[in-house]
């Protein structure tokens, strides 16, 4: 995993060198142009740039963190199946099953966990997000959190809209689990973290035989 993430952050600042190097060019026009002109250069040199540096970075991502499924691949409907028993557990994780992926998050619209995130004081839900590459047979990662408000539990729950949390990436391979463990875990044995809920999901899948890329959106 530290090679990773040193591996992200050499490729990343590469890509802002180059980014800063094709800015070069106008800097050396500056002196020939009016503040106006200059100022629309810029706009005009801005505009492609942003468009382009999220795809790249998410490009750069997907490559870096690719994790190798181990074994004989299972069908697509096992492997949701195995994802989604965490639902049938008592534990504070549980997935929501859409047409194309799974969102896992923690239990907060029930009342026992609501009100242990009240006491805890968490202000926030991390949130994992499966994409499913049939064809591949890859699982595409993506973390989401929501900024989260305990007000009276669990009816009048207040979360902000969903975005990209910084830093990402937050599990250890050497340390990945399985959905089955929840079952196994009692309630004070939980930090209530992102990783607790990514490494027993990545460690399900990659033994299930599916690839795994992390991935912005």
């Amino acid at each position: 995993m530290l090679r990773r993430f040193f591996l992200t952050v050499f490729s990343l600042s590469l890509l802002l060198v180059g980014v800063l190097v094709s800015l070069v060019p106008l800097l050396l026009l500056r002196m020939r142009l009016d503040a106006p002109t200059f100022a629309m250069a810029i706009c005009v040199w801005l505009a492609p740039v942003l468009l382009a540096l999220l795809p790249l970075t998410n490009m750069l991502l997907r490559r870096i963190w690719f994790f190798r499924g181990q074994g004989e691949p299972v069908s697509l409907d096992q492997l949701r199946q195995r994802l989604l028993s965490v639902n049938a557990m008592d534990c504070p994780v549980k997935a929501l099953a859409m047409r194309k992926k799974i969102v896992f998050t923690w239990r907060f619209d029930e009342l026992r966990w609501c009100e242990l995130f009240s006491r805890l004081g968490k202000n926030r839900l991390e949130e994992l997000h499966c994409r499913f590459d049939a064809d591949t047979r890859t699982v595409y990662l993506s973390d989401r959190v929501r900024l989260a408000d305990f007000i009276i539990c669990p009816d009048r729950v207040k979360t902000g809209r969903s975005r990209i949390p910084l830093p990402l990436l937050r599990a250890s391979i050497r340390r990945l689990g399985a959905i089955e463990q929840y079952a196994a875990l009692a309630e004070h044995d939980f930090a209530f973290q992102a990783r607790e809920i990514k490494s027993p999901v990545l460690g399900t899948i990659l033994a299930s035989g599916w690839h795994v890329r992390y991935t912005l959106f």
